[in-house]
């Protein structure tokens, strides 16, 4: 996946244009790097299609979901992913500064850090300490904008060799496909008590999909504490 990415940046709050290339450049080594065009809207409002652009946008999300990037692979070649979309719901309360956010905010910087995660393909682990950034979930009022030794294992562990060179077609994630083409699964991300990880399948709502399947798309939502 060697295309840059592109911010549309409209009705965007605050540096979060800033905090998305801020996270992504956490990832960032001397095998990778994430690079970005000018920011625009090249999708026109369009989320999660296949159109050759890396979109990254803000808008409407479903109820207590906090981003959701949709990757699109190869249909030979499922490990190879070819372009990679992201949304920030627009219903978030989102801190878009360097600081620490309110006890009331959720810090764009470090979502951006941990959908970019996705985007190279990592899934999320909550078996390891200290949590990493691609853990399950995420507490409100904190940051996670710093990778931890497990992030960078897997990173590395998909790009110490190069991808293998495939043909194919673009297929997308879509949590309506239960073919072997293609298609979605959701995973959660949810404020709360850093421990308190609800299982991969527990959230998905689509447990029926291929194990495929389940790279296509990266959904976070948020519950409220108990």
């Amino acid at each position: 996946m060697g295309e840059n990415w592109v911010i549309c940046p409209d009705r965007m709050p605050g540096d979060a244009v800033q905090r998305t290339k801020d996270g992504a450049a956490a990832w960032d080594y001397e095998r990778f790097r994430f690079t970005f065009d000018p920011e625009a809207c090249l999708s026109e409002g369009a989320f999660g299609i296949a159109n050759g652009v890396n979109q990254i946008d803000f808008g409407r999300l479903p109820g207590g979901v906090l981003a959701n990037t949709v990757s699109f692979f190869l249909t030979n070649a499922p490990d190879r992913t070819v372009e990679c979309d992201m949304r920030f719901s627009s219903a978030v309360n989102w801190y878009t500064g360097t600081d620490t956010p309110a006890a009331d905010q959720f810090d764009w910087w470090s979502v951006a850090t941990h959908e970019m995660g996705h985007c190279l393909g990592l899934d999320h682990e909550d078996s390891v300490n200290p949590p990493p950034v691609m853990r399950t979930t995420f507490p409100i009022g904190t940051v996670m904008r710093q990778l931890t030794p497990d992030d960078v294992a897997g990173r590395d562990s998909i790009y110490s060799a190069g991808p293998a060179d495939s043909g194919g077609s673009p297929s997308p994630s879509s949590p309506a496909s239960t073919g072997g083409n293609g298609g979605g699964g959701g995973c959660s991300f949810v404020p709360g008590n850093p421990t308190d990880a609800l299982p991969l399948v527990a959230v998905l709502g689509n447990v029926l999909l291929p194990v495929m399947v389940l790279v296509g798309m990266r959904i976070w939502t948020q519950r409220r504490r108990h």
